[in-house]
């Protein structure tokens, strides 16, 4: 018959394979763990190192890309007709 202890870890979701890979508080890696996923160390960092690449590429092309566009068919907002410059009475209120 086992004990009510080791019921009560089992019941909660801490059995002893459990026990194997956490510290006695519950938190951080214990040896066991450490050396479970030591394997994949390289591995996963070679993964971060691919999307970092891919991310980054992605992002300086769209930078490049917007670089080279040619906005001036876009009108402005000040050129709209209805809509008032605010920017000039702010930037002359600033001068005084």
């Amino acid at each position: 018959m086992s004990s009510p202890e080791q019921f009560d870890s089992q019941v909660k979701g801490y059995g002893t394979r459990e026990r194997l890979y956490t510290q006695k508080k519950g938190y951080g890696f214990s040896p066991a763990l450490q050396r479970t996923r030591q394997p994949f160390a390289m591995r996963n960092v070679l993964t971060l190192g691919a999307l970092l690449t891919f991310t980054g590429s992605i992002y300086a092309y769209s930078m490049f890309a917007v670089k080279q566009d040619d906005f001036s068919d876009v009108p402005l907002p000040s050129q709209l007709p209805g809509v008032q410059d605010v920017t000039k009475s702010f930037k002359d209120a600033k001068k005084d």
